[in-house]
């Protein structure tokens, strides 16, 4: 196991009051129902959750209200501490199948441990996650989309586990780390070491020297070189 997956396992054990604060996705999704209707748990459509170590501290739970419009709650700490609706425009790329809520017998902690699992046999360390619960295309079978992140924020790996079975779906992992769309921005470029920096101003000065010589090697030509003989004029007639 990777320090970085070591650090996480322990920090979850380690911290109880860390963990409570960071409920599972399935619970944010109980405490909406508890507190907006227990209706709502048959119309959830997706679960977010950012920066989650291993669990995120707030999770974005969607869904459609009574009046059939797409409606997005924060949820953190036990309570729900912001709601409202998304515009059609921005609800477009939400999936409009429900969530099988009887059928998901995978939350996100062992959802988690798919993921780590995965990604110490792949010998890939991370930092956080990122969740999304959703069903898969075409089908009203669900899935957690779990996405890896080094300590930079960017993106090491990708894994989906079946929220019904626990499968793993699909995994894919980036040994060059990819940006991730409003996160951080990449580390600056490690500026050139001393050895570097020689290294190059060698190789310019190599390359200035010999353009010089073979300046000169043109020039020394043109010296040497006697000059054509000039062509008698034509005899006129």
């Amino acid at each position: 196991m990777t320090r970085q997956v070591l650090f996480i396992s322990l920090l979850a054990l380690a911290a109880p009051s860390i963990a409570c604060a960071q409920a599972t996705g399935k619970a944010a999704m109980r405490l909406v129902a508890r507190d907006r209707g227990a209706d709502y748990l048959s119309r959830m459509l997706h679960l977010y959750g950012e920066n989650g170590v291993p669990q995120p501290a707030v999770w974005r739970v969607v869904a459609r209200d009574r009046q059939n419009a797409v409606r997005v709650f924060f949820v953190t700490k036990g309570a729900i501490v912001a709601e409202g609706v998304i515009p059609p425009a921005k609800a477009n790329g939400i999936s409009g199948t429900a969530l099988p809520m009887a059928r998901l017998a995978i939350d996100s902690d062992a959802a988690f441990t798919k993921a780590e699992q995965a990604a110490r046999t792949a010998k890939v360390g991370f930092d956080g996650l990122q969740y999304q619960l959703r069903c898969l295309e075409l089908s009203n079978n669900a899935a957690w989309f779990i996405t890896l992140l080094n300590a930079q924020g960017m993106k090491v790996g990708e894994v989906s586990v079946g929220a019904s079975t626990g499968t793993v779906l699909t995994q894919t992992w980036f040994r060059r780390p990819l940006a991730v769309a409003g996160g951080p921005p990449p580390p600056a470029p490690r500026p050139p070491s001393f050895l570097e920096r020689a290294k190059a101003s060698l190789t310019k000065g190599t390359s200035g020297v010999r353009h010089g010589v073979g300046n000169a090697a043109g020039w020394v030509q043109k010296k040497v070189t006697p000059p054509p003989a000039p062509v008698p004029p034509v005899p006129a007639r």
